[in-house]
This record gives C-alpha cells, sequence and structure tokens, in this order.
C-alpha cells in the first residue's frame, strides 16, 4: 500500500452488530489517495473481535486490528473506561501514518461517500497551515425509528480562529479531520487528560483554527446502553464543566473562551447545588475534581458536604464568574459569530 494520506481511527467494545456497517461506510469512501483504516478493540467478547479480523484479512492492504487485555468478564467505569479510551484512542494515533487522522466510534457511520475527500481538500488547499483541524455536521440517528436529526445548528461554511470555535461551536470528534502532527513528533495528548469528545479537540487547538462545513456527513447512533447513557444528565454536565479545568493543564490562553463555553453547565449545577440527592452523584468524580484543582466545581457539586465559609464563598463566587463569562461572551463573539449564530436562529425559526 502507498503510504495513506487519510488514517481513521476507530475504537470498539461489543459492538459486533454494527462491525460491517461502519467498516463499509469507511472503505466505500471515493477518494484520489490512499485511506488506512486503524481498529482497536476494548477487548470485546461478543464477536466483534472476530468481525475485525475477518476485515483485516479481506483488506490487508488497508485494515489493521489492535485488541487491548481485558480481564474476561470484567466491567470498566467511570474513571477506568476513560483510561482505556485514552489507551485506545492513543494507540490509534500514534500508529497513524496518514498526513490527517480522523476518528470514528465503532457504533457510528460515514453517510457522505465523499466525506473525506471533501475535508482533505480543505486541508491541502491551506498551504499555510492556518486550520489544524476541518470539521462538518453529522446526525443523531435512532434506529428504533429511522429518525435523523442535525447535531448542531444550520451554520453555513466557514472559518473559525480556534478561539472563537471553543467559544461557541461543538463538532463532533466523529466529523474532524485533524493535521497528524504527531508526524512532527508533535504528542498533542502528553497532558493526560481524557482522549474523548470535547478533549479530544481541544488538544489539537493550540496548533491551529478550524474549518467548518455544514454538510451532514455521518450518523451519530443513540444507545440506551452507551457510557454517556448510563451517567445522569446531572453527571455528564459534571464531566463536561470540568474540561474548563482539565484543558489548562494544555493552555491558559483559551480561560476566556472555555468560561463561555461551559456557562450552561457551570448555571445547571449551581441551580441544583443544595439536592443531597445529586451531591451523592458526584461522589463518582470527585477523585477527577480533586486531581483538577477545580475548586469552584467541587464547592458546587459538594456543596451540602462543604463547610461553611466554603458554602458561603461559592454564593458569592458563582454569580461573580456567571458575569464574567458573559463579558468574555460580549468580547469574543466578534461581528462575525454574532451574524452566524443570528442566521442560524433565523433558519431555524423558518424550519419550525
Amino acid at each position: 500500500m502507498q503510504k495513506p494520506k487519510v488514517s481513521v481511527l476507530i475504537s470498539f467494545y461489543n459492538l459486533e452488530p454494527y462491525v460491517d456497517q461502519t467498516l463499509e461506510s469507511v472503505l466505500a469512501q471515493k477518494t484520489d489517495f490512499p485511506v488506512e483504516v486503524l481498529c482497536a478493540d476494548d477487548g470485546s467478547d461478543d464477536g466483534t473481535i472476530e468481525k475485525l479480523r475477518a476485515w483485516e484479512q479481506k483488506r490487508p492492504d488497508s485494515v489493521r486490528v489492535f485488541v487491548m487485555d481485558r480481564t474476561p468478564g470484567a466491567k470498566y467505569e467511570a474513571n477506568e473506561r476513560i483510561r482505556r479510551m485514552n489507551a485506545i484512542r492513543g494507540r490509534l494515533f500514534y500508529e497513524a501514518k496518514g498526513e490527517y487522522v480522523c476518528y470514528l466510534d465503532g457504533d457510528d457511520f460515514y453517510t457522505d461517500e465523499h466525506k473525506l475527500q471533501k475535508q482533505a481538500d480543505i486541508l491541502d488547499a491551506d498551504t499555510g497551515h492556518r486550520y489544524i483541524g476541518c470539521g462538518h455536521n453529522g446526525c443523531y440517528y435512532w434506529e428504533s425509528t429511522g429518525e435523523v436529526r442535525p447535531i448542531e445548528r444550520p451554520l453555513r461554511e466557514c472559518s473559525l480562529t480556534a478561539k472563537e470555535y471553543w467559544s461557541f461551536l461543538y463538532v463532533h470528534t466523529n466529523a474532524m479531520m485533524f493535521r497528524n502532527i504527531g508526524l512532527q513528533g508533535i504528542d498533542p495528548y502528553a497532558s493526560g487528560i481524557p482522549i474523548i469528545d470535547n478533549p479530544l479537540t481541544f488538544q489539537f487547538l493550540p496548533y491551529g483554527d478550524i474549518y467548518y462545513l455544514p454538510d451532514c456527513m455521518f450518523n451519530y447512533r443513540q444507545m440506551e446502553g452507551s457510557t454517556y447513557h448510563r451517567r445522569s444528565p446531572y453527571q455528564n454536565d459534571i464531566l463536561t464543566a470540568l474540561i474548563l479545568y482539565e484543558q489548562r493543564t494544555i493552555t491558559r490562553k483559551f480561560d476566556a473562551a472555555g468560561l463561555v463555553r461551559f456557562l450552561r453547565e457551570y448555571q445547571s449545577l449551581f441551580a441544583a447545588r443544595r439536592n443531597p440527592q445529586l451531591t451523592e452523584e458526584a461522589q463518582t468524580y470527585m477523585e477527577n475534581i480533586r486531581a483538577y484543582h477545580a475548586g469552584r466545581l467541587r464547592r458546587i457539586v459538594n456543596y451540602n458536604r462543604e463547610p461553611l465559609a466554603a458554602r458561603l464563598w461559592c454564593e458569592i463566587e458563582n454569580p461573580v464568574w456567571f458575569f464574567a463569562a458573559k463579558v468574555c461572551r460580549h468580547f469574543i463573539w466578534k461581528p462575525k459569530v454574532r451574524a452566524l449564530l443570528e442566521e442560524a436562529r433565523r433558519k431555524q425559526e423558518q424550519a419550525v
């Protein structure tokens, strides 16, 4: 096989029913360059590994498979699940030979056979390497009903600085194509923060801006048994809010954008601070909160267990932080970004 231009990095765990659809959607891509497909499995016991090995034998020129050790029957949750995901996605990245890399979850699939070509063309044309990545929209997909719905609001094609992107736009990791900075000896994951969703993309932002395409080119399968759905909405808000502190282990230059990005989660957690049941739910993640010295977040989610002085300080500091975030939003959201958001709002109103 010629040296690939794009490496597609796919992670699996007990996803046997979806292996074929996922790999077919990748291998059916129409490109004028070679593509390698790297698959990492987290020790499945449902037939996923056998299916992956069959694809590796069928397409040895394109597909490589890596399998992690797992104690038979072991179930990993919370921090251990994140650590294993870091190991899987890190291994895939370090094995990638392509000039560009794309991540994909093993139960999701591409819906546009020109997806990789469209994104690679954008990055190829950027000879000055302004953009570290090119992202696009995707669709939520409910298998039981066949319903699909766009993940993001209908923004038009645009370029965004890294700070603008981080302040307001979410592009699913399945929809991002990044430059493979590992080929330059740069390890984006050296900090050790999670290689999942928002943090995965953030670890590339210090190296460039983002180009955005509005096309929906992959389906994000919605399953009740997924890691996201096994956590409560409150716990998901905690993990999202913690990113504000995780990002500081990489750089502080996106602090203001982070305040804007995670304002909703902090306001929601603060509103629920006195609920003792939710305080109990938060205990699962106290180790993470302490590890990243997330004092403000700890005082909110652990409110009922904090000493009086800490609770009083929580009541004072958070309205100040919320005000600061809104000020940052005013100055970060330049006229271009405000125009994009206003345009999206009008499109949504017209669609109703």
